[in-house]
């Protein structure tokens, strides 16, 4: 079936579900569903698993990843043994004899890359015809838009929606507050500050911090303990920090990573925000070349992505006691830093509620993290926005969590995974913080028994 073929497919498919009245909706429909066409195709592409208990051999098999420019979706795990590598039907051969000349062990996760993303399609695009935000499906950047800006309107005594910056290409950059009496809580509370999205094809990373958002506004499940995080704490949440990046995801790429402002290499798109941070820029595990995967950028904030979030951090780093950086896979729960073996001072109290986290994510669902440095745990990786939270800006909890999974479905999670995923993510979270702030004395322990 051609692709154009498999679209209106589900579009067919999809009229079942609608109510006579709904039906005017369907060329609207169909218009979302046709611009969700992936314009780089990935038919035949296969993600393979390449283990070894030595480094140096690692490092070998990423060598070759690299000679022959496969570096879309190369995603190094040393403690864990692997490195998975996404190679295209035409380099195949190629790839297994370049293998078979290194004593590693192979195992293919994926057989087929665009199958994986078709196979997800139906879910992805099935949606209330009347515009419901639905929390366990995945949403576009204009869906999310308009549901945080819903839920100012409904809660505006303790939700307040603002835009902090502006990206290459003119999308509004949100952080949405939350507390009890909005209009004084970011002076007067301590912050606990969430971020997503920051590489756009990790749509995991958005759909979790929605369900965090809306949780603790709207679930009634937890109306105790939420009542006493927003009477003390005050939420910032960054659903998107990548807005260009994830709208490119949904209309031509979806395995995009980076932004899209155009490198100083022709042909060549878009900047690792993640490696575009001033603490300790340019180390080991990034890129100067602009056509990697890993590309800093030319120098320290030049993109204005970056550029905003530091403006506001440093307005309000004082105020900061918990900050996370939400990404996906491998199931990680990663203290700083990226750039060395070096540790923070606090690293075992870091450590200790990292602990806390995983372990109650463990009895929730059986998910299991590993959890440590990030340069150790994951791989080298400088100029990452939690070391320079942690190490410039003096945001004393800071953390990296690569959420699930661990490799089945890498970037692709299904929609089914979406609200698992998250209610155990927000378990942990809600763990950790209320352990934090009774250590802290950021609110009471007594507050947290119900009446």
């Amino acid at each position: 079936m051609d692709e154009g073929s498999f679209k209106l497919s589900y579009y067919n498919e999809y009229k079942s579900y609608l109510s006579m009245d709904q039906v005017v909706l369907l060329p609207l429909f169909l218009l979302v569903l046709l611009t969700t066409v992936q314009a780089s195709s990935r038919d035949g592409y296969q993600v393979w698993r390449i283990t070894s208990e030595s480094d140096s051999t690692l490092d070998r098999v990423v060598q070759v990843a690299m000679d022959l420019k496969l570096n879309e979706w190369t995603e190094v795990n040393k403690p864990d043994n692997y490195v998975d590598i996404m190679v295209p039907p035409d380099q195949l051969d190629t790839f297994n004899e370049r293998m078979r000349l290194i004593p590693v062990q192979k195992h293919l996760l994926i057989e087929d890359v665009e199958v994986l993303i078709k196979r997800h399609a139906p879910e992805i695009v099935k949606r209330d015809a009347g515009g419901h935000y639905n929390y366990s499906k995945y949403h576009n950047f204009e869906s999310i838009e308009r549901e945080l800006h819903r839920l100012q309107d409904a809660y505006p005594d303790r939700v307040k929606l603002e835009v902090f910056g502006k990206t290459h290409e003119g999308r509004p950059m949100y952080v949405l507050r939350v507390s009890n009496n909005i209009s004084t809580a970011m002076t007067n509370k301590p912050t606990v500050l969430i971020d997503a999205g920051i590489h756009s094809r990790e749509w995991v990373s958005v759909s979790t911090i929605m369900w965090i958002i809306n949780q603790l506004i709207e679930n009634p499940e937890d109306s105790h303990v939420n009542r006493v995080f927003l009477k003390n704490f005050h939420f910032a949440f960054m659903p998107v920090l990548n807005p260009d990046g994830y709208a490119y995801t949904w209309s031509h790429d979806r395995l995009w990573r980076k932004n899209r402002r155009q490198t100083s290499v022709k042909g060549c798109m878009g900047i690792d925000l993640n490696r575009n941070w001033d603490f300790h820029w340019g180390g080991e595990g990034t890129s100067g070349y602009g056509c990697d995967q890993d590309y800093r950028g030319p120098y320290p904030f030049s993109e204005p992505e970056t550029k905003a979030v530091k403006a506001w951090v440093e307005n309000l780093k004082h105020k900061i006691v918990l900050y996370i950086n939400f990404h996906a896979y491998g199931q990680l729960w990663m203290t700083p830093y990226g750039y060395s073996t070096d540790t923070p001072q606090n690293e075992a109290e870091m450590m200790k509620y990292s602990k806390i986290a995983v372990d109650t994510i463990k009895l929730y669902r059986g998910t299991e993290y590993k959890y440590g440095p990030v340069y150790t745990t994951i791989y080298p990786a400088s100029s990452i926005s939690v070391d320079w939270v942690r190490g410039a800006e003096d945001v004393k909890i800071a953390y990296t969590v690569e959420l699930p999974d661990k490799g089945n479905h890498g970037f692709l999670s299904p929609e089914k995974e979406v609200r698992p995923i998250a209610e155990e993510t927000w378990k942990g979270i809600r763990e950790l913080l209320i352990n934090l702030g009774v250590d802290k004395n950021l609110l009471e322990s007594w507050e947290l028994d119900e009446d």
